[in-house]
């Protein structure tokens, strides 16, 4: 009998060795938050980056592909551990196509059922541009669009008056020292849809080399592309038989 006892009484210590005690149960978490949130169609993810504000709540995804539809996309997300995700006021459900041309809204509810109501925007991303002028500042390659091989040997680029839309091209016509060019350059406002802008040569330029007396006319003068950091110049041109009415120049960094 005495065995049967404390055969009982082992069984039972062991048993209750087992069941952890208050002090070793891990606490659940309590973070309604989002982490990021992704934006697909019928091609796949889409890039895009978060700009997540936890103090108001509000999420604005940044959509890089500036040809995507907000009306016909889907999200998927990245939650803080354990969250669950309500759609709110008729928000399309996480992993549905859905329109979100305006802002929606989900709850995010925490294992401990801490909730938070946060707004989720979708916008096309803007590059930052900075100044203009400075993409060309300092020595830049400019290459002949006519003579390749007569590109100039110097090029320099210089911002007028700390104006980040007039930029001075300064460069040796033909590769020849004794023929140099300043280009006056108006640089208009940008396209944000195709980082694109136009050039304006703001002055007449007059200059003579091997013997010819040539000029770059004042007025529309190529455009820009701010993202590649790329001049086209198309410069007015008169003086010199060069197959055509316009002088093109390619200035890059």
């Amino acid at each position: 009998m005495n065995k049967i006892y404390f055969l009982i009484a082992g069984i039972l210590l062991f048993v209750s060795s087992c069941v952890p005690s208050f002090d070793e149960v891990g606490v659940l978490p309590d973070d309604p938050s989002i982490l990021e949130v992704l934006v697909g169609n019928e091609n796949g993810k889409i890039a895009q980056e978060n700009a997540i504000y936890s103090e108001t709540l509000t999420d604005t995804v940044w959509v890089k592909d500036r040809t995507a539809d907000f009306t016909n996309v889907y999200l998927n997300g990245n939650f803080a551990a354990g969250c669950t995700v309500e759609p709110l006021n008729g928000s399309p459900k996480m992993g549905e196509y859905g329109d979100f041309s305006s802002a929606v809204k989900y709850r995010v509810t925490a294992p401990t059922g801490n909730s938070a109501d946060w707004t989720v925007i979708l916008d096309y991303y803007t590059p930052p541009v900075g100044c203009l002028a400075d993409r060309w500042a300092g020595n830049v390659t400019c290459t002949d669009g006519v003579w390749s091989s007569y590109s100039p040997a110097t090029c320099f680029g210089e911002k007028m008056d700390g104006d980040c839309q007039k930029l001075k091209l300064s460069f040796d016509f033909w590769a020849d020292s004794s023929a140099p060019v300043e280009l006056e350059l108006e640089l208009g406002d940008i396209d944000f849809d195709t980082f694109m802008g136009d050039i304006t040569l703001t002055k007449d330029v007059n200059f003579t080399s091997y013997g010819a007396d040539m000029t770059f006319h004042a007025g529309a003068a190529g455009t820009y592309n701010a993202t590649a950091n790329i001049l086209n110049l198309n410069l007015e041109f008169s003086g010199y038989d060069i197959g055509g009415e316009y002088y093109p120049f390619t200035i890059t960094q």
